[in-house]
């Protein structure tokens, strides 16, 4: 993993990254409204972190990930925005630019398998 940064997040890059995680949510809550309601609703278009678990239907990996941008959203401005909730590394703010809902670092991905 990329060497993570020494200073402090600029209120831009803050605003820039709540924003990304607010639209995410959005787009995730209108595409599990579209499957709840039964509409030709489709998770191609979705982009998706991460693998399903085994045997995980549409509908409950959609809220994993709403409920993975939701703790996000609580832990923005926090001492624990921008860490691996695993491990604790400092996330590089290249990897927050990509996906500011990261939770975990590539290695405790690994781990858990």
């Amino acid at each position: 993993m990329p060497t993570a940064p020494v200073h402090p997040p600029t209120p831009e890059q803050l605003a820039r990254w709540r924003g990304d995680i607010m639209r995410k949510g959005m787009a995730v809550n209108a595409k599990l409204t579209e499957l709840l309601s039964k509409q030709n609703a489709t998770l191609a278009t979705m982009d998706l972190p991460g693998e399903g678990k085994p045997g995980e239907k549409p509908v409950e990996r959609l809220r994993r990930f709403l409920n993975q941008i939701s703790a996000a959203q609580r832990r923005l401005g926090t001492d624990q925005w921008g860490k691996c909730q695993s491990c604790g590394v400092a996330f590089p703010y290249g990897a927050l630019d990509d996906t500011p809902w990261i939770e975990d670092c590539g290695d405790c991905q690994a781990k858990r398998g």
